[in-house]
């Protein structure tokens, strides 16, 4: 019965994101950036806000990025999402148990693939960024931290600790590549929390200029 439950849920969410992402008017500003530095052999992790997803982990892919997920429950159905959607999933979190999680995704950008982590997640504080981020491009050679903001004209904002934005059909969104954010992979702890708050600071900005956008 838990299974059946289980794969329900996750149909449910993945018809969810696949009908509201083919339905939006979704307007893209800032991708060129993230192509040149892919042609200069930078290794992206892409960070937007945990209530915000929806719009990212469709528009991203099947390019064969990795995504993290919790262990939570919610965890299981958002990893069954992504790898539907043609992600690679590693389970764990930038907090509470997530050596091995931050380890493994160190890996992976080491070898040369990209990651996407919402640093407010999973539990929040909401659109309050950990460390996590930081720490990945610290410990990873030519990574490169990427902000996305997302904004819709009209949506529907679910009562969960996120705010999670779910957009009407057919109403316009916009999804805005920031700056890259670099980390020096000697960064003391001091410095790492001044870059904390930079990339806290250009989520924000992110989603201001997605905003910005739509009027």
């Amino acid at each position: 019965m838990k299974r059946i439950k289980t794969y329900l849920i996750y149909l449910v969410a993945l018809i969810l994101v696949t009908v509201t992402n083919l339905t939006l008017r979704l307007q893209v500003t800032g991708e060129k950036k993230v192509k040149r530095l892919k042609q200069q052999g930078k290794n992206l992790i892409f960070a937007f806000w945990h209530g915000k997803m929806l719009v990212p982990i469709y528009y991203l892919r099947h390019r064969g990025y990795y995504g993290l997920a919790s262990r939570s429950r919610d965890g299981e159905y958002i990893s069954r999402v992504l790898k539907k959607l043609g992600w690679n999933v590693v389970r764990g979190s930038t907090s509470r148990g997530s050596v091995r999680a931050l380890l493994k995704l160190i890996k992976v950008l080491k070898q040369g693939e990209d990651v996407a982590i919402t640093p407010d997640g999973p539990r929040g504080p909401r659109h309050t960024t950990k460390a996590g981020a930081v720490y990945l491009a610290k410990k990873s050679s030519d990574s490169l931290i990427i902000p996305i903001g997302v904004a819709f004209t009209n949506k529907k904002v679910i009562n969960s600790w996120d705010r999670f934005n779910l957009p009407y059909p057919f109403t316009k969104g916009s999804l805005f590549f920031g700056d890259p954010i670099e980390v020096s992979s000697d960064a003391d702890e001091d410095q790492i929390e001044t870059k904390r708050k930079q990339v806290d600071n250009a989520l924000k900005t992110a989603f201001k200029k997605a905003e910005q956008s739509l009027n």
